[in-house]
């Protein structure tokens, strides 16, 4: 593959292209000449891969020059990991470094809903890095990514690496509309059964920060697990009251070692992006209150609907 179809010389801010692979050959032939000519240009090169692909992409690289980030301690949640990425570039930048290339590959686990939530993550990866200098090649092994998770890594890549070089995806959606968009969306098998609370017109949040953390407690779920979700489930009920609409219900299901609370208003939704990057505006004024709630669980979707808005907040054992 041509590294100059790969790479170019475009003077563009950020770029975000995956890389679908099936075997090891087809990686180092893809992300080698990329990386390359990264480094011959002075640009810095960042690895945050599984440990096996990095070694393989360090010996390919021989001399140059790459600093590697292990995967764990970027990808602690998607919150965590969009700070560390920005973090990075901030860094980078105060460096002089004029460009920052990273190849990074996530994991994401066997659980439907952390899978989705990390293709969520994804998806906003882009529009988070937007304003930095950052080319990020995000790896898709096919032999371990779900395909549904494939597909999705097609929508909220603006272009792919192929045989061909690098050329555009055409199922490419902006991040804005693809989080809000319902093929993003695992529907949670709990929600098929009966609520163990469901609280209508909350206005006593602490009676009900206290139902919730008594309900998951009588569960069997860990005291520190549920003292963050309980905080998060009271971020989202007190934005839906004080900048919602009535009507507001709050139901929570919990069984196997999973929970799942719904806080849903009648008022119009704000973006499916709001909560990944904090915001100016104080705690509880929407998107910072997202922001700590997206923090404080495993996986949070919002949906916005004829009838208002729905906020979905789950936690794993």
């Amino acid at each position: 593959m041509d590294a100059t179809a790969l790479a170019g010389h475009s003077d563009a801010v950020s770029r975000h292209d995956a890389l679908q692979y099936q075997d090891d050959d087809q990686l180092l032939d893809a992300v080698v000449p990329y990386l390359r000519e990264g480094a011959s240009a002075g640009d810095s090169v960042v690895l945050i891969c599984r440990p096996d692909n990095a070694a393989r992409l360090r010996a390919a690289l021989g001399d140059h020059q790459v600093a590697e980030l292990r995967r764990e301690d970027v990808y602690g949640g998607t919150v965590a990991a969009l700070t560390a990425y920005r973090d990075l570039a901030e860094r980078e930048r105060q460096r002089g470094s004029g460009r920052v290339r990273v190849v990074t590959e996530i994991d994401f686990g066997s659980r439907p809903s952390g899978q989705w939530e990390w293709a969520r993550f994804d998806a906003a990866l882009g529009q988070a890095l937007a304003d930095y200098p950052v080319w990020n090649l995000c790896l898709y092994d096919r032999r371990r990514v779900p395909p549904e998770i494939l597909r999705a890594g097609e929508s909220s890549h603006s272009h792919l690496l192929a045989d061909g070089g690098r050329v555009p995806s055409t199922g490419y959606l902006d991040a804005a509309t693809l989080l809000g968009d319902a093929s993003m969306r695992w529907r949670d098998p709990l929600e098929d059964g009966p609520p163990r609370l469901d609280v209508a017109e909350p206005h006593d949040l602490a009676a009900l920060r206290a139902a919730v953390e008594q309900a998951l407690l009588d569960d069997g779920m860990s005291a520190y697990a549920v003292q963050g979700f309980v905080l998060a489930v009271s971020e989202v009920a007190t934005n839906a009251i004080l900048h919602g609409a009535p009507p507001v219900r709050v139901r929570l299901w919990s069984a196997g070692g999973r929970a799942l609370c719904s806080v849903s208003d009648g008022g119009h939704c704000f973006s499916a992006y709001s909560g990944y990057v904090p915001t100016d505006r104080a705690v509880g004024a929407g998107g910072m209150g997202l922001w700590l709630a997206r923090q404080m669980s495993d996986d949070l979707t919002v949906d916005a609907t004829p009838e208002g808005c729905t906020v979905r907040l789950g936690i794993n054992a």
